[in-house]
């Protein structure tokens, strides 16, 4: 799955850093930065939240952002700043991390808060030689993740034979890997009726699946259905998120961390099907029964 994002490209000749900011809903921000390009050694890390100076510009010696950085443009100064790497060759290359900091330290309410954010990293050992050092800096961009397209399954090119629903929640979880999972088997009556793509049923499916206490029991009007494995026919049995769990349209997704049963890998059921909490078909006219 995608997530939003702030993204900085920082470039000097041939050396070029890219550094990502994300959010982990939890009021945290992760910078990950890695040397795209060139040869170099990565020593300082440093934030300008507001693109508006600030009083650091020194982390020791010369591991610092002050005067200009190396395309000339004038720095002055920074809110935040982090050693990374040790300036000297000594020791292996930093060319790779992250940075995790909380929106309080940061200052902002939310990632696109960082969207005008400049970001400093101070560079050692750079060139074949490793003789130069640089001092990259850049503002960043925001990349909200594109709302999907309405649809959270592809339509099957086969018959379905079942559908696994993962809904979120412990009640109801025998496994004991904390979600409640259901499998439905499909009548050969049902798909000539429906068809097969989730999409155009989905809705009522979950109405009958919360209102059936009798064979369906412990789901409610606010079950979270975090999708659904869909199996049928010779295409790849494949997990598809749902709803606003769904950020990338009607591509295939990773299971649920923590499931209990894996994906086979083929057109198989997913294994072990005994992780499975409760298992139904659909009769001819579309109601459930027990399997």
């Amino acid at each position: 799955m995608t997530c939003d994002m702030v993204k900085w490209t920082l470039t000097s000749g041939a050396v070029t850093v890219e550094v990502i900011a994300t959010d982990d809903g939890l009021g945290n921000i992760t910078f990950t930065y890695e040397l795209l390009s060139g040869i170099a050694d990565l020593n300082g890390f440093f934030i300008d939240v507001g693109n508006d100076g600030g009083d650091i510009s020194r982390i020791s010696g010369g591991n610092n952002m002050r005067g200009s950085d190396s395309n000339g443009n004038r720095l002055d100064g920074f809110d935040i700043a982090e050693e990374i790497g040790t300036v000297g060759g000594n020791d292996a290359d930093t060319t790779s991390g992250f940075l995790t900091f909380t929106m309080e330290e940061l200052g902002i309410s939310s990632l696109a808060d960082l969207a005008d954010a400049e970001i400093g990293i101070r560079a050692t050992s750079v060139g074949e030689c490793r003789e130069d050092s640089l001092k990259l800096a850049a503002t960043g961009t925001y990349c909200p993740v594109e709302p999907p397209s309405g649809d959270d399954f592809p339509e099957w090119a086969q018959d379905i034979s079942h559908v696994v629903f993962v809904f979120n929640q412990t009640i109801g979880d025998v496994s004991g890997d904390g979600y409640y999972t259901i499998k439905v088997d499909f009548s050969g009556a049902f798909v000539a009726a429906n068809g097969n793509d989730l999409d155009d049923y989905i809705d009522d499916f979950l109405f009958a699946l919360i209102n059936d206490d009798t064979n369906v029991p412990f789901l409610n009007s606010g079950a979270d259905l975090m999708g659904v494995v869909i199996k049928g026919g010779g295409q790849m049995t494949e997990y598809y998120a749902y709803g606003d769990h769904n950020l990338d349209g009607t591509d295939p997704d990773p299971l649920p961390s923590g499931m209990g049963f894996l994906l086979p890998g083929n057109n198989g059921p997913v294994d072990p099907t005994s992780e499975i909490d409760l298992s139904l078909e659909l009769d001819s006219s579309g109601d459930f029964i027990f399997s």
